[in-house]
């Protein structure tokens, strides 16, 4: 097997492809003027993850990369604004459990009724939580959409059972390669979950759970949180969209990246 190196860089600017600026609220919020779209990364929660998630890894690599025993994370959705639609990428854990997305919407003068698209990239609690608050649509104009893979796994799970009946008709499905409100494709990411979905508005990916733990699983995308359902099919996704972002003109967005949830791949030599 080939010896995978590269170098990531974590932006705080998105170099000179865009223009970032922190809005005013407290470092949740960060926007970015892309050429053809605006995009919001909302900070749901800071946090971290532990060491413990990883049995697999060599504790040598471990010690080096999480040498405090845990790397920083966060619990991220995204917004983008494009051709006059707001299409929101996973609703974070909800405001019952503390999250923090529905009010940085507001902050920035987003109702729930101004959001046009909902694209969910797997349907895990601190994902989808934020669709719902006190057993009521949050979003009562959106349009939700999932993989056909990720429906079917999650059918039966309690709070998804709870979505399906608020949304009702809105909730939609899709099969990998189909494409959402003219601009947003989508690729298979499975692994994670079933129906783990990647998706890609112009040169931005948004790549989900791919990465739990960047201070690891950059360096080593061959490691696997217990999170994953099938890790074998994880590594494999994870490299397959590592050789994507080798292209430096591609971003990624990701549901568990740290700082500004936004990063700028560049260097990767395989």
């Amino acid at each position: 097997m080939k010896k995978l190196t590269f170098l990531f860089a974590l932006l705080a600017v998105l170099l000179s492809a865009c223009h970032q600026k922190e809005t005013e609220i407290e470092e949740l919020v960060y926007h970015y003027d892309f050429q053809n779209f605006e995009l919001w990364t909302l900070i749901d929660k800071h946090s971290t993850m532990s060491a413990d998630l990883f049995p697999d890894v060599d504790n040598e690599i471990l010690r080096t990369v999480m040498p405090s025993g845990e790397a920083d994370a966060s619990i991220n959705a995204f917004l983008i604004h494009k051709n006059d639609k707001y299409v929101l990428f996973d609703a974070g854990m909800g405001t019952e459990a503390r999250g923090r997305m529905l009010g940085e919407l507001i902050g920035l003068q987003i109702a729930p009724e101004d959001i046009d698209v909902i694209c969910l990239t797997h349907c895990h609690r601190d994902h989808i939580g934020g669709l719902m608050a006190h057993d009521t649509a949050v979003f009562p104009k959106a349009e939700v959409w999932l993989s056909a893979p990720e429906l079917e796994a999650f059918r039966e799970d309690e709070l998804f059972s709870k979505i399906l009946d608020a949304y009702g008709t809105r909730i939609h499905t899709f099969m990998f390669g189909d494409t959402i409100a003219d601009f947003v494709e989508t690729f298979d990411a499975s692994g994670h979950t079933p129906g783990h979905t990647v998706y890609k508005v112009d040169d931005l990916y948004i790549i989900g759970d791919l990465i739990h733990a960047a201070a690891l699983q950059i360096p080593h995308p061959e490691y696997c949180a217990v999170y994953d359902k099938d890790p074998e099919k994880a590594v494999e996704t994870r490299k397959h969209f590592y050789e994507i972002l080798e292209n430096a003109d591609y971003r990624a967005a990701g549901m568990h990246l740290p700082g500004s949830g936004v990063m700028h791949a560049f260097g990767i030599q395989y």
